[in-house]
């Protein structure tokens, strides 16, 4: 049985935004049988969780013999062991770990930094509309190169996955909104039976 890791009371503020709901998503487009093992957030700060996840993050994941950390490494593993939303032709199948690893490297840790600056009592308003300026010019980057096209490759694949995953916390901010494109991307991708069944699995997760 394949396992992963996720947290439990968790803060509503961060409901689908948790790395795990990446590694749930992926396992229900594949419908694979699956289980979540629940840690409380002190415990995954000391041994045996960092002996699976040295982080001390969510998720890691467990399959047979093979033990990992890094959503991004899980997808990749995911999509070539099943052979599904990661393309067998060579410059498709590079555009979508390009754009996957965009999401991950070039979108989300401006995002997540903004998100911390609006808890640190210490950020002065400048440095918080820096970073939000940053963030929109990103977003705006991002519109442009999905222009009118359904998904960042030829198919669904996973840097939809992660894309999708990554926007959501876009959309706290409103980042989204000038961008019709995206806001249409996301809610495609959202509709998606998998990203549903995954979702309602995430929230209950979520302190009321």
């Amino acid at each position: 049985m394949i396992q992963f890791s996720c947290l439990t009371d968790i803060p509503n503020m961060t409901k689908g935004l948790v790395r795990e709901l990446r590694v749930r998503w992926m396992l229900e487009e594949l419908g694979l049988p699956h289980e979540s093992v629940i840690y409380s957030h002190p415990e995954t700060k000391k041994d045996p969780y960092l002996l699976l996840q040295p982080f001390g993050q969510v998720p890691y994941f467990k399959a047979d013999d093979l033990q990992m950390f890094e959503t991004g490494a899980i997808l990749i593993h995911l999509a070539l062991k099943y052979n599904k939303f990661l393309s067998d032709e060579e410059i498709e199948r590079a555009h979508t770990l390009q754009w996957m690893f965009a999401g991950q490297t070039s979108i989300e840790p401006f995002l997540f930094h903004l998100f911390l600056l609006k808890f640190d009592p210490e950020a002065t308003e400048k440095t918080k509309e820096k970073a939000q300026q940053i963030c929109k010019d990103r977003v705006r980057v991002l519109s442009e190169q999905l222009g009118e096209k359904e998904f960042f490759g030829k198919s669904f694949s996973i840097a939809d996955i992660v894309m999708t995953t990554v926007l959501r916390s876009a959309c706290m901010s409103n980042f989204l909104d000038p961008h019709p494109n995206l806001l249409s991307y996301m809610n495609r991708n959202e509709a998606r039976p998998a990203y549903k069944r995954a979702l309602s699995e995430h929230v209950k997760l979520y302190k009321e």
